[in-house]
């Protein structure tokens, strides 16, 4: 009988702090986001000690998924590029949902193609 080698799966991502967990806490209730704790998430190459998962609606798809390592934090969003930042407040205040807000009551003190009088 063959014994079949599986390779480990690499550890990528570590826990978050107390502190962290209840920034992101506080920010998921002030947006109306659903936060989840995975623990121990993995695939067949990686794995992760924890990853937060941000639903919009209850059951709904996860939107942004957040981890960290010894160096860096990292947004990894549904559609689109993996970010990292420096910190768990870096990566916080990158991302809002619903996206950035328009700006609608903004009127111009002159026009750029007249000439002030």
């Amino acid at each position: 009988m063959a014994i079949v080698k599986t390779a480990t799966p690499e550890l990528r991502g570590i826990s978050f702090g107390i502190a962290d967990l209840m920034v992101f806490a506080a920010w998921s209730e002030a947006y109306g986001v659903q936060m989840m704790v995975r623990l121990d998430h993995a695939s067949e190459t990686e794995e992760y000690e924890e990853v937060l998962a941000f639903h919009p609606e209850p059951g709904g798809p996860c939107r942004w998924m957040i981890w960290r390592d010894e160096q860096a934090v990292f947004v990894q969003p549904l559609l689109g590029r993996t970010r990292r930042f420096a910190s768990v407040t870096d990566a916080i205040g990158a991302f809002v949902p619903g996206g950035e807000p328009v700006l609608t009551d903004i009127a111009a003190s002159r026009w750029p193609d007249r000439k002030p009088r």
